[in-house]
């Protein structure tokens, strides 16, 4: 019997949203993540948007580790979760959540596979119906500007601060906000239409360095649902 398909925390459309931003530089990064929630708030005169845009212009392919932590608006934390995902541009990308429970995400040649072992079940899905979230603009080749009212709003925590408000209205976020260091994109936070709140902080960040491609072939696993979305 089918199972009822069970998306944790929005995650798709977080994902998505995530999946395209990494670093300026093309260097690695080794330290350890941090796991306090980053304040809104700019402490610090705007700057330009310029290190944003070029990073989005320049992105090819983007690995690291990350910790999600959402709070809804009651101030509620939900459980983190962590894990690793890679980017190949344009519209590749492999999410896998491995703490507290497993979860992969894998999107390649427009289609967006969505596996959650605990449920032996399998979603599939155009990707470009789900691009409601912030999602094309950082698979796809388009200038952000083009999708995205882009501003800078300061310095904060050792972070220059970014605000992304989608100019179609359609994005499942009502505003997202980008927070970079010397090494590139450390943080972001996604803000939703109920103002829930989902922090997500990167490290062992590696930026246009050659990534495995076989991540990007998914062949559901014998034994399992396999849903078609459409």
């Amino acid at each position: 019997m089918l199972r009822p398909f069970k998306l944790r925390y929005g995650l798709v459309g977080l994902v998505l949203a995530i999946g395209a931003l990494g670093s300026v530089t093309h260097a690695s990064d080794k330290q350890s993540v941090d796991t306090q929630t980053f304040p809104l708030g700019a402490s610090s005169a705007a700057a330009d948007v310029r290190p944003l845009t070029e990073f989005v212009r320049t992105l090819k392919t983007f690995t690291a580790d990350f910790v999600q932590q959402q709070v809804n608006v009651r101030g509620q934390k939900q459980p983190a979760s962590s894990g690793h995902f890679v980017l190949a541009r344009p519209g590749r990308f492999f999410w896998a959540y491995e703490k507290p429970y497993v979860q992969k995400l894998i999107a390649n040649e427009g289609v967006l596979w969505v596996y959650d072992p605990d449920l032996a079940q399998v979603t599939k899905s155009p990707l470009a119906d789900n691009r409601g979230a912030p999602i094309g603009i950082f698979l796809g080749n388009q200038p952000l500007q083009e999708a995205f009212e882009v501003s800078s709003i300061g310095k904060n925590d050792g972070l220059d601060w970014y605000s992304l408000k989608d100019r179609s209205a359609k994005s499942d976020f009502n505003q997202v906000q980008i927070g970079m260091d010397a090494k590139g994109i450390k943080a972001m936070v996604f803000t939703d239409k109920l103002d829930n709140r989902t922090t997500v902080q990167f490290s062992q960040r590696e930026v246009n360095q050659k990534v495995d491609d076989s991540l990007f072939q998914f062949v559901p696993p014998k034994g399992v649902d396999v849903v078609n979305s459409r």
